[in-house]
């Protein structure tokens, strides 16, 4: 119950104040634990996830009247970054998956998106935020060569 009153604190905070360092710290500590997969992934999702609310919101004020139809104003970072914590806390927690755990997880994540719909971001914002939070965390997944284990057939 404390991880997921931490975790609901950091993606409503979902500053990159309160992130970054999550971030390097989560890092730190797999890699001095030997899983330095952990620590490239923790720092590869940051970046991406920054560069492509960057990015979407270049293209956002590119064209502010299309995307207004939408309901896309302004990307929110604050969403992507809270895919990209609570998907490293989760891996630093429970370093094996299962379909409960990555329930829990997408559980946390659309209750502090829904959170955030209600209190200033509008819906189009959030998912957008989402959608970059979550291809940041699979192409980090791809860089640090995460898989699924192989299940071995029974004897």
């Amino acid at each position: 119950m404390k991880t997921i009153v931490l975790l609901m604190s950091i993606g409503l905070l979902g500053w990159w104040q309160v992130v970054v360092p999550l971030q390097v710290i989560v890092a730190a500590v797999a890699f001095a634990r030997g899983r330095w997969r952990l620590a490239v992934f923790s720092l590869a999702a940051l970046a991406m996830a920054v560069a492509a609310v960057a990015a979407a919101r270049a293209v956002v004020d590119w064209h502010p009247d299309g995307f207004g139809r939408v309901g896309v104003v302004l990307p929110s970072g604050h969403s992507a970054l809270v895919v990209v914590a609570v998907t490293t806390v989760a891996a630093l927690a429970w370093p094996r998956w299962s379909r409960r755990r990555i329930a829990a997880a997408a559980a946390l994540i659309l209750a502090v998106a829904a959170v955030m719909a209600s209190s200033g971001h509008t819906v189009g914002d959030v998912l957008v935020g989402l959608a970059l939070g979550g291809v940041s965390v699979l192409a980090a997944g791809g860089a640090a060569r995460f898989r699924r284990p192989r299940r071995t057939a029974p004897a």
